[in-house]
């Protein structure tokens, strides 16, 4: 079996910690229940992908990058980058939305540094020696199964 790798463990950590924020700006905001059960579900979804991720699954490492990573990161700087360009200002900000800017700049800060995390050399050789793994894991598996 091979170790998970530290930047791996970080990367994990930094998701949940996305997933933190995200649920802090929840709380923040009255949701539509409609609005709090999708995004409650899309979290459950994030956090088994992370998990399948740090368990050396390589679809999970490129649905983060891509669905959150790109994705994701258009969805939470969208709706700032708009509010400002309509004239709005820093200093129009009430406490709520203080509150709402920190917990997305901690978000898109998580995701920026996850990202990259997950695809340093030592974390490309974790998920091809654990795609080799369940390849050898399969094989025996077949083997065993003809042999009874």
């Amino acid at each position: 079996m091979t170790s998970t790798p530290a930047e791996i463990r970080a990367a994990f950590l930094l998701w949940m910690g996305a997933l933190a924020a995200g649920c802090l700006e929840v709380a923040l905001h009255d949701v539509e229940p409609s609005g709090l059960a999708m995004r409650l579900t899309i979290y459950a979804i994030v956090v088994a992908v992370a998990l399948r991720m740090r368990a050396g699954r390589n679809w999970a490492r490129l649905a983060l990058a891509i669905g959150l990573g790109v994705f994701g990161t258009l969805s939470l700087v969208i709706e700032p980058i708009t509010w400002l360009l309509e004239g709005h200002a820093l200093p129009d900000l009430d406490l709520t939305g203080v509150l709402t800017a920190t917990s997305r700049t901690l978000h898109v800060l998580c995701v920026w540094i996850a990202v990259p995390l997950m695809f340093t050399p030592r974390a490309n050789a974790y998920f091809r020696r654990r795609r080799g793994e369940r390849g050898r894991d399969r094989s025996h598996a077949v083997a065993a199964a003809s042999t009874d």
